[in-house]
């Protein structure tokens, strides 16, 4: 019987966000470059990593809990995805971050305006996850890791880069309600968080006949 050709997988769903990811990184790169290194452009490149960034973020946050809510083709090649849905935010947080530093070349009174020294300490303790994160994702650099470890370190490491991002737009929220949609996405991707484990908690344990 001939296969319909809407039923097929597309390109994309057989290969997953790589290439899409790296073109969309790509372009914002391109752009900047082609614009010029100025205080308003990277300020915008800064802004649109920072989301890119978010959205890779929560797609490697919810994958394996979205599966569990509703199972599915969607919800399955999302979380078959899921380390390259974290290396794409890797790649673009450290994008993000190179911006950040090209912001300090260009306008050190403003880079010093709108990064604290608290902000240094704490964003460099998230990068410093987010790239032991990254370099894990090596199917040599886990084994030599272990399980256990490595299952601690995406664990509490994707927990810490949450409340990174949590604070970060949540101290924007207070002075703009546009960042209250950032951070109610991040709200909602940790409540899918908490329920999963409360299900699969529940789930797993026997029950016991009076």
């Amino acid at each position: 019987m001939p296969t319909d050709r809407s039923s097929r997988p597309t390109p994309f769903m057989r290969h997953g966000p790589w290439w899409p990811g790296v073109v969309l990184l790509f372009g914002i790169c391109l752009a900047l470059l082609a614009s010029g290194l100025n205080t308003e452009n990277l300020r915008m490149a800064i802004r649109a990593t920072a989301r890119l960034s978010l959205v890779f973020f929560l797609m490697a946050y919810t994958a394996g809990a979205v599966w569990q809510l509703r199972p599915g083709p969607a919800s399955a090649w999302v979380r078959r995805h899921r380390r390259q849905w974290g290396l794409l935010f890797v790649a673009s947080h450290t994008v993000h971050l190179v911006c950040i530093l090209l912001l300090r070349r260009v306008d050190p009174a403003l880079f010093h305006t709108l990064v604290p020294a608290a902000t240094v300490v704490t964003g460099a303790l998230a990068y410093a996850v987010l790239w032991a994160m990254g370099a894990s994702s090596h199917d040599r650099v886990a084994a030599v890791m272990g399980k256990v470890v490595w299952a601690r370190l995406h664990l509490w490491g994707s927990h810490y880069l949450w409340l990174s991002f949590a604070v970060a737009y949540g101290k924007r929220a207070l002075m703009d309600p546009v960042y209250t949609i950032p951070m109610l996405l991040l709200l909602l991707a940790a409540s899918l968080r908490v329920w999963c484990a409360v299900v699969h908690r529940t789930s797993s344990v026997p029950s016991r006949s009076g």
